[in-house]
């Protein structure tokens, strides 16, 4: 029985996961996973409420005090924080250990903690995977076989998705990785710059590859276009229905089993990366060029 705990309570994914891994009425979505705990941060009040939620749905035995609280029981770990700032944080002593960590998005809410986070995590041999649930659609399978298929007549394309600019969980971190990550996902990860300009609740951007730009509106739904050469164009409306966080909970599970997690660091922050930029780009009204580290 591999034994897992939840970091981060404040977070409905964090709710579904816990009514999936332990529902109340005893029900588990895998026999072989046993949900020991969840943490929450009671100082605050979306970490009590968040307590309060898993304990309607979920029959989770213990509310640790502390994130570090389950690191002599866990076999793995999920860090759903709502604020990117806690995920090294919480994260840290769990993938020294060496065991498997799943991480919400944004992956973390700074480029150094990225960094950071991917270094220790190939430094310990620590299997780690996350991050935006689009990417899991079908949509976003379909249009990532489509480039694949024609990458050398690709001639751009357009995404987008929600934003949140003002709240408590880093501003326009908490919510951007989801139109992001589907960029780095149909499109690749090697942008070379970026421009972007905030209105009003919005922000439109432009991510320049080698070849073609991928523009992108964070403010409507999530929709996604890809442009191709002799007139051609693959659009799509991207859906998200109430079993959303379903295939990122079986990424985990897969993850526990096969004992592998990301195969390229790059790539899992480069997100994180993009996000940085297009911040920079907005407030400081240039076009800002883009450097995914080494890890």
């Amino acid at each position: 029985m591999t034994k897992v705990a939840i970091l981060g309570s404040e977070n409905s994914h964090a709710w579904h996961f816990a009514a999936a891994l332990s529902g109340k009425d005893g029900s588990r979505l895998y026999q072989d996973i046993e949900l020991i705990g969840v943490y929450g941060d009671i100082s605050r009040e979306d970490g009590r409420k968040g307590n309060e939620e898993i304990a309607k749905v979920s029959s989770c035995p213990q509310f640790a005090g502390h994130y570090d609280d389950f690191l002599s029981e866990a076999d793995a770990v999920m860090v759903t924080a709502r604020h990117g700032d806690n995920h090294l944080k919480y994260a840290y002593k769990y993938i020294e250990k060496g065991i498997p960590v799943w991480i919400d998005k944004p992956i973390t809410a700074n480029e150094a903690d990225a960094a950071a986070l991917a270094a220790l995590a190939k430094k310990h041999r620590a299997p780690i995977c996350g991050g935006s649930s689009l990417v899991h659609t079908d949509e976003i399978k379909r249009l990532c076989a489509y480039v694949k298929e024609n990458r050398a007549d690709v001639l751009g394309g357009h995404v987008t998705a929600p934003v949140n600019l003002e709240n408590d969980y880093g501003g326009f971190w908490f919510y951007s990785q989801h139109l992001v990550q589907m960029i780095t996902a149909v499109f690749g990860i090697d942008v070379k710059s970026v421009t972007a300009k905030r209105e009003n609740n919005s922000v439109r951007a432009v991510y320049r590859y080698e070849d073609f730009c991928v523009t992108a509106f964070f403010g409507t739904g999530y929709t996604a276009s890809v442009y191709k050469s002799g007139y051609d164009a693959v659009s799509c409306n991207i859906h998200l229905g109430d079993d959303y966080f379903l295939p990122e909970l079986n990424d985990f599970y897969q993850m526990i089993k096969t004992g592998r997690g990301v195969a390229d660091f790059r790539e899992f922050i480069a997100p994180v990366i993009l996000i940085g930029a297009t911040k920079r780009a907005f407030e400081e009204n240039r076009e800002t060029a883009v450097t995914i580290p080494e890890v």
